[in-house]
């Protein structure tokens, strides 16, 4: 049997661990098993760009973050349907049996589109996907993405520093956070972190109360902005500026945007056993034959039967589309 591993759109730590799961898997389980890389992600296949992996290339790398074989944008398989029929045709002509791929929601779409293409012709090559994520914005409803509680524990130590400086000083931080037009990891890096608010993509705020609660406040206040929500964080900061002056509260305001450092560093081990599970699992069903289908899981050891990717796929069906009301109330309560 010959094998392909891709990682595809942003990186997210726990993509390295689930990497190292196939591989080990694969060749454990059946030793006579080629398994190649594919370099730079979903454009690495338009150009047959590959690397064949070993035991020994993956040791190491349980806890890096990113990914060892890349993931580069390449929005021509969107858009072009010639282009897509070239993937679909190398995975074809180079003989693949699978396609293991992490990825979060634009290569899941570019998944489900190459299966359907190599269904219609009758290619061999079946696609097993993953969610790799830190926004936890794919097929949310049947578990989480790898990468999403590595990026909440950098936010929580972002969070903390940031906290002992608005300590200090008596600020007011509003602190924008990833997560595309998701708000988990904004609010769940809140939750975490005991930040006072966490305003979401969609909601409609009520900055007077916030304006309140920020005077209520001894010393610090820290605010969390979505990365989908439309105002920038200058746009939030003067209008808080106009209302602590009009109402004499005694507030600076600061921004901090901690987008990217939430990406990188470390694997939580949360992320490292779910990606080596989900590898693990994609592993073994290989080798019994699977078809083609979308895994995910909320914990290590959490069996839930693949979905078809046309299914995966359909975003209204498998994802929330806001953060559910419980959440929400659970983290007003915490406030």
């Amino acid at each position: 049997m010959k094998c392909a591993i891709l990682t595809g759109g942003g990186d997210s730590p726990g993509m390295n661990a689930f990497i190292r799961a196939v591989v080990r898997t694969l060749l454990n389980t059946r030793p006579e098993t080629s398994v190649w890389g594919v370099i730079d992600g979903w454009r690495g296949l338009a150009f047959n760009h590959y690397r064949r992996l070993g035991k020994r290339d993956v040791a190491g790398i349980l806890t890096t973050g990113g990914t060892i074989l890349g993931t580069l944008r390449f929005p021509e398989l969107k858009e072009d349907p010639e282009v897509q029929r070239t993937v679909a045709r190398n995975l074809h002509d180079e003989a693949f049996d699978y396609l293991f791929v992490c990825g979060g929601n634009g290569s899941l779409q570019a998944a489900n589109v190459i299966n359907q293409i190599l269904r219609k012709e009758q290619w061999r090559t079946r696609i097993l996907f993953a969610p790799g994520s830190i926004d936890n914005d794919v097929c949310n409803i049947y578990g989480t993405s790898v990468g999403f509680y590595s990026a909440i524990d950098k936010s929580l130590q972002m969070l903390e520093w940031i906290r002992d400086t608005a300590s200090s000083h008596r600020r007011l931080y509003l602190i924008r956070s990833m997560g595309r037009d998701s708000a988990f990891l904004a609010l769940f890096s809140g939750i975490a972190a005991g930040a006072e608010y966490v305003i979401r993509p969609n909601e409609e705020v009520d900055f007077e109360k916030l304006a309140t609660i920020a005077s209520q406040r001894d010393r610090d206040t820290r605010i969390i902005v979505s990365e989908a929500y439309p105002k920038s964080l200058e746009e939030i900061q003067a209008i808080f500026e106009e209302i602590f002056q009009r109402r004499g509260i005694q507030r600076e305001v600061r921004t901090v945007d901690m987008s990217y450092f939430q990406r990188g560093g470390k694997a939580a081990v949360t992320d490292i056993l779910r990606a080596s599970w989900l590898g693990y699992r994609m592993a073994k069903d290989a080798l019994g034959g699977a078809d083609s289908g979308f895994y995910t899981a909320f914990y290590t050891g959490h069996i839930q039967p693949p979905l078809p990717l046309e299914v995966a796929a359909d975003l209204s069906q498998t994802n929330h589309p806001d953060i559910p009301e419980e959440i929400i109330n659970f983290a007003l309560a915490l406030r």
